[in-house]
């Protein structure tokens, strides 16, 4: 994924910044001094220095998403790392470094997502957005002396360059869909309440109708609605035992009306 990356991270600077790849490099090496001795023209390094998770975007909620079968599959949301870079230009002209390097943090700044038609590889496929951020003042890179030391090199202006990549760790649980909820309360020195929830799809021809215009499900008997989602699933947190009357009503028109028996094993509705 990392090497992924760093082909968008490239495309993005070439074709974003219109960079003629045949006047200036784009390279991912560690900027010592034995590399930088060894370019011959104009270079932008990108150097990746850094991996860590973004604590403030980590979610530990679960999503569950109904399948058409009657089960219902339950995903942890995916974590967020930062992956942060150290972009550097190289040049024999002091002119023509600072120019190059105004015009690649620019490039980045417009594109606080990384724009689809530069994704490479998996990254093409990937369904969470990718976020940047460009050149901010709470960056990790808080001792360029000790950096470029280590690296044997002299210091050179830089921008720091962070990349929030969300790793989907697949850890999904596949189970059957309730349909009914059968929950006893028993305050104190009070009689035992009995709450029932039901839910179910509307259904055509087996299977769920999806993308119903302000569509709802009427209980006529107890006054009830609930609405129906985008995925035609529908749901009545506390109904009445026995039996009911329910309508679909889609568009300010009736759909279907059919007796339903509560509990029972099944509250999908046919239209």
């Amino acid at each position: 994924m990392i090497s992924d990356l760093n082909e968008t991270i490239k495309k993005l600077i070439c074709i974003k910044g219109e960079l003629d790849s045949s006047q200036i490099d784009v390279e991912f090496k560690a900027p010592d001094r034995e590399w930088s001795a060894s370019i011959s023209k104009p270079t932008v390094n990108i150097y990746l220095y850094d991996i860590r998770e973004n604590h403030q975007l980590r979610g530990t909620e679960w999503v569950i998403n109904r399948n058409n079968d009657g089960t219902a599959t339950r995903k942890k949301n995916p974590s967020r790392f930062d992956i942060s870079y150290l972009i550097t230009v190289w040049a024999n002209d002091i002119g023509d470094e600072h120019r190059l390097l105004w015009h690649v943090m620019s490039t980045l700044f417009r594109y606080p997502e990384m724009p689809e038609d530069v994704l490479y590889g998996d990254l093409v496929e990937h369904i969470y957005p990718i976020k940047t951020s460009t050149a901010q003042p709470d960056g990790l890179f808080n001792n360029p002396a000790d950096f470029w030391a280590a690296l044997d090199n002299k210091i050179k202006a830089s921008i720091n360059y962070v990349v929030t990549l969300p790793l989907d760790t697949e850890q999904a649980f596949i189970a059957p869909t309730v349909k009914t909820k059968i929950i006893d309360v028993k305050p104190p020195d009070t009689d035992a309440e009995r709450i029932i929830q039901i839910g179910g799809f509307v259904q055509e021809d087996g299977k769920p109708v999806q993308g119903l215009s302000n569509a709802k499900v009427l209980a006529k008997e107890v006054g009830m609605t609930a609405r129906i989602d985008a995925e035609g699933y529908y749901t009545f947190p506390n109904i009445t035992i026995g039996t009911q009357t329910f309508k679909i009503i889609a568009a300010g028109k009736e759909l279907k009306e059919m007796v339903v028996t509560i509990p029972s094993d099944n509250y999908d509705l046919e239209i």
